[in-house]
């Protein structure tokens, strides 16, 4: 075969994939995308899920911005009481919650020495057994538990309400007499 009859054998061949080609563009496969159902947030306001943080009747924020209204808000907080009894199904959950959330930087005795709380430089996390924790009011636990306090960060977004007092019977049950 001679070299303008492999020329032309190239041609057609190229043509003919061309043309299978362009009858793919027929088919909707570039709208497959905007055709799936989906959430456009921008058209109206999605409801609330469960276990979403509310945007009013929630708590108040922001927290007090100095020390001094740090202290008083937390001796206030002494006030509220723990809606929450202290049972095996409470200790249980607070200490599932606690191995999640707390374990890290207060440990496994909740002596402040967790995989994170060991590298702090300036403080290492509190001892959760020593009195200044133990001889707080359940309240005081839950304002620091919901507004944080010097290296401790705020858990109101992580853990509900509910599981915040959980994890107070379970660090006074665990770590408390001791």
């Amino acid at each position: 075969m001679g070299k303008g009859a492999m020329r032309f054998i190239r041609a057609v061949a190229g043509l003919l994939l061309m043309g299978y080609a362009t009858l793919g563009w027929g088919y909707p496969w570039d709208q497959d995308m905007v055709d799936q159902p989906s959430a456009k947030p921008q058209r109206s306001p999605a409801p609330a899920e469960p276990g979403s943080v509310p945007i009013v009747g929630g708590e108040t924020l922001p927290a007090p911005t100095t020390d001094v209204g740090m202290d008083e808000a937390k001796d206030a907080a002494a006030a509220l009481r723990n809606p929450v009894p202290a049972t095996a199904e409470s200790l249980a959950r607070g200490a599932y919650l606690y191995e999640m959330n707390c374990r890290v930087c207060h440990g496994k005795q909740g002596a402040g020495d967790g995989a994170v709380g060991l590298k702090f430089v300036t403080k290492s996390p509190v001892d959760l057994s020593e009195d200044y924790t133990q001889d707080q009011a359940d309240g005081q636990l839950f304002f620091t538990l919901t507004r944080g306090r010097a290296l401790m960060p705020f858990y109101r977004d992580a853990l509900s309400v509910e599981e915040r007092w959980h994890v107070i019977n379970y660090v006074k049950h665990e770590f408390g007499n001791k």
